[in-house]
């Protein structure tokens, strides 16, 4: 189908939307809705891990070999994803700054919008 977006994405969910507030589902319906294949991750929905933005992480130095956020893009390359949809600014912020080779990070938001305006392109 036209319009489509190209690339495998695996979706991240954020703490708040899932595991606090019990919304896992209505993410997944929009990417599925806009034609991206979709993976999932180990721990995803109410049993996915945190981006390591919660509890200071991003303002403290906690020493260590591997931060919280390296360890869960390296769970999002694992599906073989290009792509992480994130839905949480401070997701993106910790995603995005895993260094090194990744998927991308892009927020669902985006996606819509790429998809909105790809199939705008295919219908011109």
């Amino acid at each position: 189908m036209p319009g489509r977006l190209e690339g495998a994405v695996t979706y991240h969910d954020p703490c708040y939307l899932g595991r606090y507030n019990g919304e896992t589902e209505a993410p997944r319906r929009l990417l599925d809705r806009m034609g991206v294949a979709r993976f999932e991750m180990e721990r995803s929905g109410r049993r996915s891990m945190c981006c390591g933005g919660g509890g200071g992480a991003p303002v403290s130095d906690i020493p260590g070999d591997t931060r919280i956020p390296d360890l869960r893009m390296g769970q999002a390359a694992a599906t073989g994803a290009t792509t992480v949809a994130v839905a949480c600014p401070m997701c993106t912020a910790m995603l995005e700054g895993v260094t090194g080779e990744r998927p991308e990070v892009r927020d669902v938001a985006e996606l819509l919008l790429m998809a909105v305006e790809s199939r705008q392109e295919a219908r011109a």
